[in-house]
């Protein structure tokens, strides 16, 4: 028994009439599935799709709009037109990305500039290709609202002046109406959103959706 190499002690389990059972290896267990990317990445992975080539993107304040920042592909030559001081700070050290921050009044706490009831000066006469907005709630309804005048008539101004608006928006805001309303969801191209959209109100949205991209 000393002189058994280890191996062959591993092998054999017992004995029964006078032969020696081997056991067969043990299956490797299965792997654990990896765990879903939390839906701000989910998200903004999948807005990437929209960015214009070598173009003038908007990025609305916001957890998602800095999510999409975050994921900007490396040599993707943008500039970035935000109200976001979170945004532009996390795109500040990029060669390959222009932030242009638009000024405005920041109040106590907040990350984003705002401007009183005339929108923002600093968007008139700029031309987006796409903007990606962020919303307080998406409603087959009602459309785009904010949870802020001040904010909605922002957010008028930066879908004014972009060639496309693609709408960024978490499940818990679709079928979900906020304070004040700046847009239809005539004026949206795109909504991309993790939400099933199996509720009543979240088929509304689906249905009136022009493109809709779950994830």
């Amino acid at each position: 028994m000393a002189g058994r190499t280890k191996a062959a002690a591993r092998n054999t389990v017992g004995r029964a009439n006078g032969c020696s059972a081997v056991a067969s290896p043990a299956p490797a267990p299965a792997p654990r599935p990896e765990p879903a990317a939390p839906p701000g990445e989910r998200i903004a992975a999948a807005a990437l799709a929209e960015l214009p080539e070598h173009g003038v993107v908007l990025l609305d304040a916001g957890p998602l709009s800095e999510d999409l920042a975050r994921a900007l592909p490396p040599g993707c030559d943008l500039t970035v037109v935000t109200n976001s001081m979170a945004v532009a700070v996390e795109l500040m050290g990029r060669e390959d990305v222009t932030v242009l921050l638009i000024g405005g009044r920041i109040r106590a706490g907040a990350t984003a500039t705002v401007c009183g009831g005339s929108g923002m000066p600093g968007l008139k006469g700029l031309h987006v290709d796409v903007a990606f907005m962020t919303a307080g709630g998406v409603d087959g309804k009602r459309g785009l609202t904010a949870n802020d005048p001040v904010e909605a008539a922002a957010k008028r101004m930066m879908m004014r002046v972009s060639d496309r608006v693609v709408v960024l928006a978490t499940d818990r805001h679709v079928g979900h109406v906020a304070l004040a309303r700046y847009g239809t969801m005539q004026d949206l191209d795109c909504l991309i959103t993790d939400s099933a959209c199996d509720t009543p109100a979240g088929r509304r949205v689906a249905v009136s959706a022009a493109r809709l991209v779950r994830v």
